[in-house]
């Protein structure tokens, strides 16, 4: 794992679905500056769909510290979009806490452990 984090963006073939992938080591600081520009990004280019890829990313954050970027997803996402986040091991209680508060807000939102699952999920959920 780099030092990063780095940030690779890029779009689902196929698809109206903006991706991002972080490997390296992601603070706290960065994840709550960042969600609110991703946030309008989305709206801003009408996407229909993010899938979040944390599998080879290293969170910084406690899970509550989390839920503070989870609870600005809820607030500044656009409405229509559905959300996909993959893990690892060691950030999987992140994403299922950040996954399950988007749920309850009206998001459709899964958690994955592989990309190629988030992607089908992705996939038949904007069919």
């Amino acid at each position: 794992m780099t030092a990063g984090p780095e940030i690779e963006r890029f779009t689902l073939d196929g698809a109206n679905v903006l991706c991002i992938r972080t490997r390296g080591r992601n603070s706290v600081a960065a994840s709550r500056a960042n969600a609110p520009r991703l946030c309008q990004r989305m709206a801003d280019e009408g996407r229909d769909g993010l899938i979040l890829d944390y599998s080879d990313c290293a969170l910084e954050h406690t899970v509550p510290q989390f839920a503070s970027v989870a609870e600005i997803f809820a607030e500044h996402m656009p409405r229509q979009a559905a959300l996909a986040y993959v893990y690892s091991q060691a950030n999987m209680m992140h994403a299922l806490m950040m996954t399950k508060m988007l749920h309850k807000s009206g998001f459709k939102a899964r958690a994955f452990a592989r990309w190629d699952e988030a992607e089908s999920w992705m996939r038949a959920e904007l069919a």
